[in-house]
């Protein structure tokens, strides 16, 4: 996936500022594709030179002015094109510079690794509590929901933020408990 599809994929459920794109995308998607603000508005601004989308100012008296996002026919005509592509066969990263470094961790003490394991340990800890907000979300944006069947989708990849978490999590304490045991 790039940015480009995910925020297509918004749009298409309803025309959005970029504040609202940003927030959206950050409630339903960041645990599995993060995005920070600015790179989602050069997005934007690179999508309407490619004609994938379209802005108007919405004029505000007692706020600054708007700009809010539509999606056109052809980032329609991108967003299906992109989802008949075939689903890539690896769910996990092909990049991962948590193992290369635990590939080559022997070079630290194995407190040290025991201690960046723990770190892992306390961010995931964190994300998976932090997924009860994703139900929240899900409810949140189901007047965006075109049918059932977007809010079952996206329940869906909730449900694989919470397997992958916890496998993860589950992964680097057993890695801390064998460090332990090893007596190094």
């Amino acid at each position: 996936m790039s940015l480009k599809h995910g925020l297509l994929g918004l749009l298409n459920y309803s025309d959005m500022t970029g504040y609202e794109l940003a927030k959206a995308f950050n409630a339903s998607l960041s645990f599995f594709w993060q995005a920070q603000t600015s790179q989602i508005y050069r997005e934007l601004n690179k999508m309407e030179e490619q004609g994938c989308l379209s802005s108007r100012i919405e004029v505000q008296t007692d706020k600054p002015n708007k700009r809010i996002y539509s999606i056109t026919e052809t980032g329609k005509a991108e967003l299906r094109s992109w989802l008949k592509t075939p689903m890539p066969d690896e769910l996990l990263p092909t990049r991962s510079e948590v193992l290369l470094r635990l590939f080559f961790s022997s070079e630290r003490t194995t407190a040290e690794n025991i201690e960046a394991l723990k770190q892992i340990v306390a961010s995931y800890e964190a994300q998976i509590s932090g997924l009860g907000a994703v139900e929240a979300s899900i409810r949140e944006y189901k007047p965006l929901a075109h049918t059932d069947m977007d809010m079952l989708y996206w329940d869906l990849t909730a449900d694989f933020g919470r397997a992958y978490s916890k496998m993860c999590l589950e992964w680097a304490q057993k890695c801390i408990e064998r460090l332990e045991a090893s007596g190094q």
